[in-house]
């Protein structure tokens, strides 16, 4: 899992560089999405496998637990590429709108420092 997660580290780090969106804010919120991702990566195929209801030993069924965890993993993976604009839809997207210089007006001649 470790190994991976450098690999996705690297990828969406790069990525938000590259659209000049990385910042130390996003970079804590890029960790917890790394740390799900691989652990997400990790037992989603377990899960899929045991499927979302399991056998009893006395006949009866039960929850998967793990179904359950893997689902609500997935949710939140989802959450944190949103905040992070890695969404397919914000992939595009450049970078952050710049801020706006403010606008001159007429005190500002004698607001100035002289």
């Amino acid at each position: 899992m470790a190994e991976q997660a450098k690999v996705l580290w690297e990828e969406y780090k790069a990525d938000l560089e590259a659209r000049g969106l990385w910042n130390k804010a996003r970079a804590r919120t890029l960790d917890r999405l790394v740390r799900m991702t691989a652990e997400y990566l990790h037992y989603q195929p377990l899960a899929v496998a045991q499927g979302p209801v399991r056998e009893s030993g006395e006949g009866g069924q039960f929850v998967n637990m793990l179904w359950s965890q893997v689902k609500n993993m997935a949710e939140q993976i989802g959450k944190l590429e949103k905040a992070l604009t890695l969404t397919p839809e914000s992939v595009g997207a450049k970078a952050e709108a710049p801020k706006k210089a403010p606008e001159k007006t007429a005190a500002d001649e004698f607001l100035g420092a002289h």
